[in-house]
């Protein structure tokens, strides 16, 4: 995604765009963040979005984001925008690389096994799903499709995540109506409700609203949705350019895109044998020693983040193969992220 004009949905499904600012003006409230923009529909047979002309706070300039990187929210003049309360099966997810603590004494041998398998790797209903939101914003018929970006927030720094990511929703106009393109996503089937503990009451109920006729159904993936981690395919990867032929084949058991990366993590390092874990220990223990907090999801509405026990996701899971949840039933917690300025100092108001 990085360097090209026009950007491709990402490795995590349907969930980021790039957006391209205009620093110029400020936010509009406290509450309720948002900005304007630009969507341009590719026709390309896999989809290619690019967004641009997003207004945005002119302290952005030279700010970054203190997360598990530090990292600044606008590169090149743009803004990768995580769609806010949704996870859509892999297009191109790659193992992620190894820390510093997995490369310590590890051969050569093994580096380059671990090299030889990483490679950009796709759930079955990726390219399906992908191709699903091409047709559909292509089908106003326009090269470009205005859009609002919007999300809720109480400070500036829950505007973005830990990777420097703005969270939120992008509206567009298609035959005169106004598409949430999150809520259609879940709406239709193509993508599973995905909470986070920074998401307000009543972002999570609209989706669990919108995610009971899609599940009852059993639209796309939830017709598909495996009630046991299926073993990993190392040759189901991102497709080529205009390697169309795969839509007819893109139909298989589908696990929650967050669990999936965490598999594919594991599943590189176990067939390069840098790792002698089993999955089952490998998720409890999460990424840098770092486990996956959640909450369940009627705990979370009832006693709210502060109040709600807080879980690890391994218990979710029952030794490394059953799972024992559904997407919507559980929040995760969402890791903390400070935004400073060009001056080194926290942006701490509107």
């Amino acid at each position: 995604m990085t360097g090209a004009p026009d950007a491709r949905w990402t490795a995590r499904g349907l969930r980021h765009h790039r957006c391209r600012p205009v620093l110029a003006g400020g936010p509009v409230g406290r509450r309720h963040h948002q900005g304007r923009g630009e969507c341009r529909p590719r026709r390309d047979p896999l989809p290619q979005e690019r967004l641009g002309a997003f207004p945005a706070d002119p302290r952005l300039r030279g700010a970054k984001v203190k997360g598990r990187t530090a990292t600044a929210p606008i590169k090149n003049g743009k803004l990768t925008i995580r769609l806010q309360g949704i996870d859509a099966p892999e297009l191109h997810y790659q193992p992620s690389p190894l820390s510093a603590a997995e490369k310590k004494g590890l051969s050569d041998a093994k580096r380059q096994a671990y090299h030889e398998v990483t490679h950009p790797y796709r759930q079955f209903l990726g390219a399906t799903t992908s191709k699903a939101l091409h047709d559909f914003l292509s089908s106003a018929g326009e090269p470009t499709l205005a859009c609002r970006v919007f999300t809720h927030v109480d400070a500036p720094n829950e505007v973005f995540d830990t990777y420097g990511r703005l969270v939120g929703d992008i509206e567009v106009t298609v035959a005169g109506k106004t598409i949430d393109i999150n809520h259609w996503l879940v709406e239709q089937g193509f993508a599973y409700p995905t909470f986070y503990s920074s998401m307000n009451d009543d972002e999570i109920k609209a989706f669990l609203a919108l995610a009971k006729p899609a599940r009852a159904q059993k639209l796309p993936v939830w017709k598909h949705l495996a009630k046991t981690i299926p073993a990993f395919d190392f040759d189901l990867r991102e497709p080529r350019k205009n390697e169309t032929d795969v839509l007819a084949t893109d139909k298989g058991p589908v696990i929650l895109p967050k669990l999936y990366r965490r598999y594919t993590n594991w599943s590189a390092r176990k067939k390069a044998k840098v790792t002698s874990q089993t999955f089952q220990k490998f998720l409890g223990e999460g990424s840098g020693g770092k486990p996956d907090t959640c909450y369940e999801i009627d705990d979370f509405l009832t006693n709210g983040v502060h109040s709600a026990t807080p879980r690890n996701f391994a218990d979710f899971v029952e030794g490394g193969k059953t799972i024992k949840f559904q997407p919507e039933g559980l929040v995760f917690g969402e890791a903390p992220s400070s935004l400073v300025g060009a001056d080194g100092k926290p942006i701490t108001t509107f």
